[in-house]
């Protein structure tokens, strides 16, 4: 018998690649002056639906969100971050992270609610 609630394992997970964006997009506006710094970002979704659609659950409980150095259209400093893009992406990853959040809350009371037989 497993134990451990996979779906929130994973809920748990795109929390964690939330919140290790929300570091990366405020490392990447911390360094939009300077000369020759290179946009960063992090992998994640892609990784996770690839082990969702292959194999399921028990792949997907192993992927981990990772950061690389991101193409893209570099200005005359050799600095590759724009401010709109990170902005977008803050949004955008704080919406994500905001309905992982609910959607745990959510699983937890109803799990509470089943324990104390309501």
């Amino acid at each position: 018998m497993e134990t451990r609630d996979s779906r929130l394992h994973i809920l748990q997970q795109v929390m964690d690649a939330a919140a290790l964006r929300h570091r990366v997009i405020a490392q990447n506006v911390a360094n939009v002056n300077t000369p020759g710094y290179r946009r960063q970002e992090v992998v994640f979704e892609a990784e996770m639906a690839r082990a969702l659609a292959g194999t399921g659950g028990p792949a997907a409980v192993n992927v981990k969100p990772y950061v690389v150095v991101a193409d893209g259209p570099e200005r005359v400093d050799g600095n590759t971050v724009d401010l709109n893009r990170e902005m977008n992406d803050l949004n955008k990853n704080f919406l994500l992270y905001e309905a992982a959040a609910q959607i745990i809350t959510s699983r937890v009371t109803s799990l509470k609610a089943a324990i104390a037989g309501h």
